[in-house]
């Protein structure tokens, strides 16, 4: 059949208006051929091949383990395997709480969340690579996830997705799912030397994924000796705290802190606490501290809850409830200083120690949860990370804020939080529910990106059209016109 000219005018002009413009707008309306042989993917880690997919150019990999655990214990190594693990879609996230943002038709809208399928054999990284060479060396990007330290995933956002960091900007892009909430961080301690670090497992499960990282990376074309940490919100919390854990040194060597500076994690007092009242609200005896292990994880997770409430009203009452509206609500949930894992606040002299070779991005977005207002929630915590990390002659410290605000929803979200995590990503147009995906967003999407990149690079972010990036107390404001004061 011959076509009329006018629907050749038509599809012509459709073609144009989807595959026209930028990489980046192109791989977000037209991406490329799809491949998913096994034979064109096949990469060897250390516990056995993994087959991914080629997504225009970037080869793609998905829940892949790095290791396995029981409830309550530090992990282990994953079982080996010899035949070939199909790696092409996520694997489980860890279980938790109710994402109350499903039941807004406008947060649902923006963020376009994606939460997978819970189970708690949930330890999977995913890697995005433009080779699957080893002598490739590209600088290695592992991004840690939000939802504090008891939800989210490292899927749960569309803006996670590292095909266009990949792809455009010469990094390896890795992200993971580890323990949270109370399969990660309930201080079970007092009841035996076993339980000794199960405060912290959910943290010693990113040591174990950044462990994975150096031994496995290289066969995705990326660089061991030039790994960057960087996470948002809760994310930006883990990256905190692994500056402060001695098993995490050497594993990165460059960080970025995204709205979630810590300077004070939980102390025994209280997340032991949280564990015993965890333990007497399943009506268990010490004795047989074990059941616990073989509680169902809705009643577990419910006794947790409970539990942290009653320890929030105890601080309360005994004035020793931290000031800063977002140490109050973390209150309880967060790592524990146990003088092993974790042997002091991130904030001392003797953590600073442990982290000050390491060049660091710290920041925050204008208004965060304070829609029409300068947030006075994270950025307090991050000034004070930056100028504690200047006085004790750290690596030098890059300060910023970002500004832009979405004009989505008519406004009325701002420069609201995570709103920075499609720019950094190059996912303006992929995100477009939460950004609307204009010309002026996508261009700065760009200017981010390769910020972060080339900071992930040579420990500088510089970025073609943004002014020189000088350390702290120096501040870049990110927006249409970026600028530095």
């Amino acid at each position: 059949m011959t076509l009329k000219p006018s629907i050749l005018f038509l599809t012509a002009l459709l073609a144009a208006s989807c595959c026209g413009g930028t990489a980046s707008r192109r791989a977000a309306a037209c991406p490329g051929e799809l491949e998913t042989s096994a034979k064109a993917t096949t990469v060897q880690t250390v516990s056995g091949p993994v087959a991914g997919y080629i997504d225009d150019g970037v080869f793609i990999y998905k829940g892949i383990p790095y290791g396995k655990a029981e409830r309550f214990m530090p992990a282990v190594d994953p079982d080996p395997w010899k035949e070939v693990r199909s790696s092409r879609a996520y694997g489980p996230t860890c279980p938790q709480d109710k994402r109350m943002g499903w039941y807004s038709d406008e947060q649902a809208f923006a963020m376009h969340w994606d939460d997978g399928f819970p189970d708690e054999d949930c330890l999977r990284v995913n890697v995005w690579t433009s080779a699957i060479k080893p002598d490739a060396k590209m600088p290695v990007m592992v991004w840690l996830h939000g939802g504090g330290f008891r939800a989210g995933s490292g899927q749960e956002q569309i803006g996670y997705d590292g095909t266009n960091l990949a792809r455009d900007h010469g990094v390896v892009v890795v992200s993971l799912n580890h323990r949270l909430n109370v399969l990660g961080f309930l201080d079970l301690s007092a009841y035996g030397a076993e339980y000794a670090h199960s405060g912290n497992v959910g943290m010693l499960d990113i040591v174990k994924a950044l462990e994975w990282v150096k031994a496995n990376i290289s066969a995705f074309g990326g660089d061991p000796s030039n790994v960057t940490i960087f996470g948002q919100s809760g994310g930006g919390g883990k990256v905190s705290t692994l500056m402060a854990m001695p098993s995490a040194k050497g594993l990165f060597h460059k960080a970025i802190v995204q709205s979630g500076s810590i300077t004070g994690l939980m102390t025994p007092k209280y997340s032991r606490r949280v564990g015993a009242y965890t333990v007497e609200n399943l009506g268990l005896r010490p004795s047989r501290i074990e059941q616990l292990k073989e509680v169902p994880y809705p009643e577990l997770l419910a006794a947790y809850n409970k539990a942290l409430d009653t320890v929030r009203k105890e601080a309360a009452e005994d004035g020793t409830m931290p000031e800063n509206i977002l140490s109050r609500i973390l209150f309880a949930q967060v790592p524990v200083v146990d003088g092993d894992v974790i042997p002091a606040q991130p904030s001392t002299a003797e953590a600073l120690a442990l982290s000050k070779d390491i060049p660091v991005i710290i920041g925050t977005v204008y208004n965060e949860f304070t829609p029409g207002q300068e947030d006075p929630i994270f950025r307090p915590l991050a000034l004070r990370q930056a100028a504690e990390r200047q006085a004790a002659g750290c690596a030098p410290v890059y300060l910023y804020r970002f500004d832009w605000a979405t004009p989505v929803l008519d406004g009325v979200l701002g420069s609201t939080h995570c709103i920075e995590i499609p720019f950094v990503f190059d996912n303006v147009l992929l995100h477009r529910t939460f950004t609307g995906g204009g010309e002026d967003a996508v261009e700065l999407g760009h200017r981010v990106s390769r910020a972060w990149s080339n900071f992930a690079k040579t420990g500088v972010p510089s970025a073609e059209g943004l002014p020189h990036w000088a350390p702290y107390p120096a501040n870049m404001t990110f927006n249409i016109e970026s600028t530095i004061n």
